[in-house]
């Protein structure tokens, strides 16, 4: 199974203030996410929930439910991913 390792250089506030700026694009909203680690992740959520006093979690549902939506498979293992056009992808979680 794949790790992400921690960044380094992490600050929760700036991925939540560039994820408020790319919640019109998607690649720049998986460029953020996939690339941080699930403790990294929950700390943006609260940092994002601190800044703008809104629930991470509904906005990112909103967002993403136009192009496609995310689905926890059982066991939270994988994440599978369906698109407007009926493709879908299944990823491994972090």
């Amino acid at each position: 199974m794949a790790t992400l390792l921690a960044l380094e250089d992490f600050s929760p506030g700036e991925d939540a203030m560039a994820l408020n700026k790319a919640f019109e694009d998607r690649k720049g909203m998986i460029r953020i996410l996939g690339h941080r680690n699930a403790d990294q992740r929950k700390q943006i959520r609260l940092a994002y929930q601190e800044i703008y006093q809104e629930d991470f979690n509904k906005k990112l549902k909103s967002e993403l439910s136009g192009d496609f939506e995310v689905t926890p498979c059982p066991r939270k293992a994988w994440t599978l991913l369906f698109y407007r056009d009926g493709s879908r992808i299944l990823r491994r979680l972090s």
